[in-house]
């Protein structure tokens, strides 16, 4: 009997559910919009007469709207609340659909990828922090993983999408496109009858209200426990709102890090430059994420799958095929990894998938080896085949590596106070490459070629895994400070040259081995870290007391 209370207990309320499949329709059109280019984009070039450098920029658009967004989105969101900025971001992804469904022009197309690439990053943020705020403690991680696998499976519709509606002379993409807003229109519906994150509603001082809408998620709950109004929260250095918890962090931390803002560049400046030498290590190895898992060359093949098909196949019933085999290729895999991630262990995955990548990326160099680019014509037909299962891995790779582990590793290797911080520089830093990476790709294709394209791809993501093997620790169960000892016991940071010659800003360096003139600098710094020390535990005493 109480078994089956302990089971009944961890059943979400209908509430629950119900706002968890209509903000989870954010996820959805986060993949949607960023895959369905794939399907459209060779419509397009027929349809508007585009060169390659043009391609690139109805590519790239949205990742630079992306970046706009990234930086704004935390505030907006802070700003008018969870649910009002879902609802502003609804609007803007109908606009940027009908901005693209009515375009009759090249410039329309930018236009249109811009202001959805904004929505995109916009829209991450509020939906998934909307999603932690309303969770019961006890599923929270299993909710907000629902948004994680919701961005795949948007993927997967954006294929199918763009294989159902391949037809070039009928200027099919438009309709491509304009499922985008038909999705926005259902959640906006949707969210209009659902409360405001009672979170946001009390760190606002509108405590009624919060109390309202604690009652309207948590009034159906027979024995489901939500998380009580307040006492999980916390305010990072921008002055921004976090609110604490059992959170996933592979979703949740990436969309914290959006709460920087335009702070992030303006007023904060400082504490950067002190984010950079107090966690050097550590930003090292945060902006190797952010932009290794750009420039492995996976962006390329899930934007340009269609286009890389063509060239190996040339059918285009196959090439639309193989497309959609990479969406279900995608959401699987994430899936899987989402359900076995603590099992599997952070850098097993990480450097498992790396491999995959670098093997799927030799392969389609190999595949394409045999292309002759003056007459378009296969030298050698049978290793062309290899252009598929090339593709599937680095998808695959992907899809257990960077995808679900970028943003997690990052905020696993930061304290609080400063880990909002340190992933809104990745945040920002993964959106500018990716926009450089799928700018450049048919531009690298007819100048080197493909082969040496998808070999060049393969070579940056190896040095990637040498770098990942030496100097990225397991940070599964550790705390930022055991993490910390992990880093100072791999090799390669004992060998790093600024390590060797100040030991993490003379913090290990006897003064006798010091010049006289720097003795005082190393008083002074010895002290900041005594001090900053007791301040750490303070704040630890603080939240163990509020717990």
């Amino acid at each position: 009997m109480q078994s089956q209370r302990s089971v009944q207990s961890l059943w979400p309320s209908w509430v629950v559910m119900r706002i968890t499949a209509i903000a989870s329709l954010g996820g959805v059109l986060f993949g949607y919009d960023s895959g369905c280019i794939a399907g459209a984009l060779p419509q397009i070039q027929e349809s508007l007469e585009l060169n390659s450098w043009r391609s690139e920029w109805v590519v790239s658009t949205l990742y630079v709207g992306a970046c706009f967004g990234a930086v704004v989105g935390g505030s907006i969101c802070d700003l008018f609340g969870r649910r009002t900025t879902i609802l502003l971001t609804d609007v803007v992804f109908v606009l940027g659909a009908a901005c693209l469904f009515l375009s009759t022009t090249y410039a329309h197309i930018i236009m249109g990828r811009f202001i959805v690439g904004i929505a995109v990053a916009v829209s991450g943020i509020a939906d998934v922090s909307y999603l932690h705020e309303i969770s019961p403690i006890e599923i929270r991680g299993a909710i907000v993983s629902v948004n994680e696998a919701s961005i795949s499976l948007g993927f997967l519709l954006a294929y199918a999408s763009g294989f159902v509606y391949r037809s070039a002379e009928d200027e099919q993409w438009r309709v491509i496109f304009g499922w985008a807003g038909v999705v926005a229109l259902i959640q906006f519906f949707g969210m209009i009858n659902l409360p405001e994150s009672p979170v946001w509603l009390d760190s606002q001082g509108r405590k009624q209200e919060s109390q309202a809408a604690q009652s309207m998620i948590s009034g159906s709950l027979s024995t489901t426990k939500c998380e009580p109004i307040g006492q999980s929260r916390t305010t990072c250095i921008d002055g921004s709102s976090i609110h604490q918890g059992n959170m996933n962090s592979n979703c949740m931390e990436y969309h914290q890090a959006n709460d920087v803002s335009t702070q992030l560049f303006v007023n904060q400046r400082q504490s950067i430059t002190q984010l950079l030498k107090t966690y050097r290590r550590q930003m090292i190895i945060s902006l190797f994420l952010s932009t290794a898992q750009q420039f492995c060359g996976q962006a390329c093949v899930i934007n340009y799958a269609p286009y890389i098909f063509s060239l190996s196949s040339g059918d285009n019933g196959s090439v639309h095929l193989q497309t959609l085999s990479i969406g279900f290729v995608k959401f699987a895999v994430t899936v899987i990894v989402i359900l076995r991630i603590e099992k599997f262990g952070r850098r097993s995955l990480l450097l498992v998938g790396m491999i995959l990548i670098s093997t799927g990326q030799f392969a389609l160099a190999l595949a394409f080896s045999g292309l002759d680019w003056n007459s378009d014509v296969f030298t050698n037909g049978i290793i062309s085949h290899l252009a598929l299962p090339g593709a599937l891995l680095v998808v695959c790779g992907y899809s257990m590596s960077f995808g679900p582990l970028g943003w997690l590793l990052t905020s696993e290797l930061f304290p609080t106070e400063v880990r909002a911080r340190a992933l809104g520089i990745s945040t920002i830093v993964t959106y500018l490459c990716a926009s450089m990476v799928t700018n450049t790709f048919l531009t690298f294709l007819s100048e080197i070629g493909a082969s040496a394209t998808f070999a060049t791809y393969g070579l940056l993501n190896a040095v990637g895994i040498a770098f990942a093997f030496v100097g990225i620790p397991e940070t599964d169960g550790k705390t930022v400070e055991q993490i910390d000892v992990s880093l100072r016991e791999m090799w390669w940071w004992r060998v790093d040259a600024r390590h060797l010659q100040f030991e993490n800003d003379y913090g290990s360096m006897s003064t006798e081995t010091l010049r006289p003139e720097m003795t005082g600098t190393l008083s002074r710094h010895r002290q900041r870290q005594d001090e900053s020390s007791t301040s750490g535990m303070k704040r630890i005493q603080s939240y163990l007391e509020l717990v």
